[in-house]
C-alpha cells in the first residue's frame, strides 16, 4: 500500500468510528402508544398549571 492508500484507510477507519458513536449516541425511537401517552400527560400538566394560575389569580385579586 503507498502512504496515500494507508491515509484513506486510516481515515475510512475513523469515519466509520465516529458514525458508530453517532449511532449509539441517537435518539431512541418511540412507539406510537408511547408518544401518546406523553401528549397526554402534557395536557394534564398544562391543565394543572392553568388551575394553579387561575386559582392563585382569584385569591390575589379578592
Amino acid at each position: 500500500m503507498t502512504q496515500n492508500e494507508t491515509k484513506r484507510h486510516f481515515e475510512m477507519n475513523h469515519l466509520d468510528q465516529r458514525i458508530r458513536d453517532a449511532y449509539k449516541d441517537g435518539q431512541p425511537v418511540i412507539s406510537k402508544a408511547q408518544a401518546a401517552s406523553a401528549r397526554h400527560k402534557t395536557f394534564l400538566i398544562a391543565c394543572a398549571l392553568v388551575s394553579l394560575i387561575a386559582i392563585l389569580l382569584a385569591i390575589l385579586t379578592s
